[in-house]
């Protein structure tokens, strides 16, 4: 073995104390890494947890055992660290051998920080919501009557016709209350809520972006992508229920601003589809993703926009299809109550009173009964930092608030797979995330 004295002396064999002059590199070849040390493959594959990751076959000529592929089995975000130089703990990088592991774990810990990061930054605006409820149900509208025949007919109109997307619709309710603090505010914050949603979109996660990365270098390169798609280690939990509370402050901004100009003798066109359109996507995703108290919230929402719209017209006669889709939806949700009591407590009073605005062909603001305000009460303690983070059994993380330890069973929204627990123990499967718990509490 070639190599100055120091390198001949060092220790590369840390399971049989072998130094580097004592080895046949023939059989045992190592590796060196650019922090100075060496180690043999064999050592240095087995630190890494090489058959954690890859398929092996020992019925090579050689006797040893030679990968054949790579496994597709391991769980999303479990890689706990990135593994380092166990002589002096350096990063392992830039070796060709191990980059699969050390891109994976790197991948794995950027998806937690985002994590913690999406939950940090929702809380907040979800309390912002409930706030934003509360002061347009006592709000008294600063825009008369008169102020705004002027406003339609500075802008050329005679009616008042909110149709086309809901972004524009929005913006037409701003151009028309822009003296209006409340509602400024709380349009400024479906904005901010509208960025979020962006923000935390699949494409936008550390996964989503490497795989947009790597799918774009082979194509200008024209190879073969070859690439699939991995859901398992994307979030979609903070995205799904950025979108209900988008819903709620649309809701509660067009429940506030029509109910305020109804019997005033404008006429008022309002086009709901766009709305109601958003609302079945939302369903159909938590469908798909099994998460029953989102979907019910869908199907409430969309019967709550045909109330709205039945309380400012009477086109939609008992008996007409559009009433009944809406029954239908509300039958739906007390069918997903019924069948997930501990997901959706409290929510068959909501549909109950959705039930009676379709009944009288009234409208009034949502209220957010005893069990969703205290939901958000416990989201605001994990904000606070008083909860915990766990895995279910698949490795996706959710959040226990108040004391941080289990006391109903759910759902998770990523697999299905049943997380919390009863009387402070997870059910089986669960595990502590103190991964996400250090991250949390490197927030605070």
């Amino acid at each position: 073995t070639c190599g100055d004295e120091a390198t001949k002396s060092m220790m590369v064999d840390y399971y049989e104390a072998l130094t580097y002059s004592e080895i046949d590199l023939n059989q045992d070849p190592c590796v060196f890494p650019q922090c100075g040390h060496v180690i043999t493959r064999e050592n240095l594959d087995q630190h890494m947890g090489m058959k954690e990751h890859y398929e092996y076959d020992t019925s090579d000529i050689s006797g040893r055992e030679v990968i054949t592929g790579v496994k597709v089995t391991s769980q999303p975000l479990s890689v706990t660290v990135q593994k380092a130089c166990p002589a002096c703990r350096r990063p392992l990088r830039n070796i060709h051998r191990y980059n699969r592991i050390e891109r994976r774990a790197w991948i794995d810990e950027a998806t937690k920080k985002f994590i913690v990061w999406a939950n940090a930054q929702f809380v907040p605006l979800a309390a912002r919501v409930k706030e934003a409820e509360e002061r347009l149900r006592e709000h008294t509208p600063m825009t008369t009557e008169n102020d705004l025949l002027d406003r339609l007919k500075a802008l050329s109109l005679t009616d008042l016709n909110l149709g086309g997307p809901s972004d524009v619709q929005m913006r037409k309710i701003s151009n028309l209350t822009r003296n209006d603090r409340c509602y400024r505010d709380v349009l400024r914050l479906r904005n901010e809520i509208k960025v979020y949603l962006a923000r935390v979109d699949e494409r936008e996660q550390p996964f989503g972006r490497i795989y947009d990365l790597v799918r774009d270098a082979k194509r200008h390169r024209g190879v073969e992508s070859g690439l699939t798609w991995t859901p398992d280690i994307l979030q979609i939990r903070n995205r799904v229920l950025a979108t209900v509370i988008l819903l709620r402050c649309e809701y509660v901004i067009m429940t506030s601003f029509l109910s305020s100009k109804k019997g005033t003798g404008i006429v008022i066109n309002v086009q709901f589809q766009p709305f109601q359109a958003a609302c079945e996507k939302l369903i159909k995703e938590c469908q798909s993703k099994n998460q029953p108290a989102n979907e019910v919230e869908g199907h409430l929402f969309w019967a709550r926009f045909l109330a709205l719209q039945r309380g400012l017209s009477e086109s939609i006669p008992d008996g007409s299809p559009p009433l009944l889709a809406a029954r239908d939806h509300l039958e739906t949700a007390r069918g997903v109550c019924m069948k997930y009591p501990g997901s959706t407590s409290g929510m068959l009073a909501e549909i109950e009173d959705v039930e009676k605005m379709l009944r009288d062909s009234t409208f009034y603001a949502v209220v957010t009964n005893d069990e969703k305000a205290a939901v958000y009460a416990a989201m605001a303690s994990d904000f606070r930092g008083t909860g915990h983070w766990y895995y279910c059994q698949n490795g996706h993380p959710f959040t226990v608030g108040e004391c941080g330890m289990p006391m109903q069973t759910s759902r998770c929204p990523q697999c299905g797979a049943a997380v919390g627990g009863q009387h402070h123990q997870a059910v089986e499967g669960v595990t502590r995330a103190t991964d996400l718990d250090a991250q949390s509490a490197g927030r605070r």
